[in-house]
């Protein structure tokens, strides 16, 4: 066979022009769409990217501003001017219309609670003046002014002892002390002796009020946090802040009620043996004399901190002593907390930093609970 003729090959079939086009349409349909698919994919492949990267922008913001507020000297010092000389530090989730009350002898006022920390209401306020011979304060905080003089009222949440906020009262009078009367003192004037409470009950030993693991407290005292003891610290948080350090009140006065709650807590976490080296059962906490101060975060991470250093280095010059020092677990009974802070006065605070006792050291007494 030839296969060279035309007729032994399979004819071609004929394309029309519509045909055509319609192929190049399709074609073009297709490269669109895989244009298009690319294209969301890309986008989709961005859009990870940028979720990915957002928690870290987050990250990073929070350590630039908590670098700038703990290193900026200018800023911390207006904050310490603004919100613990003028006016009580608060620190908590409590929301009042004021934070400073002025009255005459026999006058009453009351502050009002604008919003309250969460899972908290009205039923779980509780109030306490830090110097009922100036101004006291009922259950539903009407503060009443009793004579000239300035002192601090405290409202807490009981669902939440941690949650507090202080007012400042001033009682005016014929008699009414000046402000400067009652100020801050600084580390050249001498920080006077706490006050000395006429209540059954208490343990004084050499003139110093005792709360630790052998001497307890009567359920019932319930002073508020001492109006000299806010005040000096208010002048050691001022002078901290002047060296670009943030030293702030975390945790004042505690009742034995608010100290049964938190030492139970801890129990049913840690269990009873691992909770008495860190918290002291009610009637034994320093917190209920009114005299006690716990800076900043109640974290072992505070003690590596420049105001830790400082504080160690400084507290007695206001009349504080680190209560329960590093090494000296064996006497006051309690692990190493550098943020806790108790005030004595400036002469008992320099006697301890000079010698480097603790107070049970220094008084000779023990810090053991009876067995039960």
């Amino acid at each position: 066979m030839d296969n060279n003729r035309y007729d032994s090959h399979r004819p071609r079939k004929r394309v029309s022009r519509k045909t055509l086009r319609n192929r190049r349409l399709a074609a073009l349909f297709i490269i669109a769409f895989l244009v298009l698919l690319f294209i969301i994919l890309i986008a989709k492949g961005c859009s990870k990217d940028d979720k990915k990267k957002k928690p870290s922008k987050v990250s990073s913001a929070t350590t630039i501003t908590t670098t700038s507020t703990t290193t900026d000297a200018a800023v911390t010092t207006t904050a310490v001017t603004t919100t613990t000389v003028a006016d009580p530090v608060n620190k908590s989730d409590f929301q009042l219309d004021k934070t400073s009350v002025y009255i005459e002898v026999g006058e009453t006022d009351t502050p009002m609670v604008q919003a309250y920390p969460d899972g908290t209401y009205e039923a779980d306020e509780r109030w306490s003046s830090g110097d009922k011979s100036i101004a006291t304060v009922d259950s539903y905080g009407h503060i009443k002014g009793i004579s000239p003089g300035i002192c601090y009222v405290t409202l807490r949440s009981a669902a939440d002892p941690k949650q507090e906020v202080m007012i400042k009262v001033t009682v005016r009078g014929d008699e009414v002390e000046n402000e400067t009367s009652i100020a801050p003192q600084s580390n050249v004037a001498e920080a006077p002796e706490p006050p000395v409470y006429d209540t059954e009950g208490l343990t004084y030993i050499d003139g110093v009020l005792i709360a630790n693991k052998s001497y307890s407290l009567p359920a019932t005292f319930a002073p508020g946090l001492e109006s000299i003891c806010y005040t000096q610290f208010q002048a050691l948080s001022g002078a901290a802040a002047k060296e670009g350090l943030s030293i702030w009140l975390g945790s004042g006065y505690r009742s034995y009620h608010d100290q049964e709650i938190i030492y139970d807590n801890y129990v049913k976490e840690d269990g009873k043996d691992a909770a008495d080296t860190y918290s002291a059962r009610p009637g034994f906490s320093e917190h209920q004399t009114g005299l006690v101060i716990d800076c900043n975060t109640i974290d072992d991470a505070f003690g590596y901190t420049p105001e830790a250093t400082w504080l160690a280095e400084h507290a007695h010059e206001y009349g504080f002593i680190i209560r329960y020092p590093q090494g000296k677990e064996e006497y006051t009974g309690y692990k190493y907390e550098p943020w806790h802070i108790r005030y004595v006065g400036s002469k008992l605070a320099t006697k301890l930093y000079k010698s480097g006792q603790c107070l049970e050291e220094y008084l000779n007494i023990k810090s053991e609970y009876k067995s039960s």
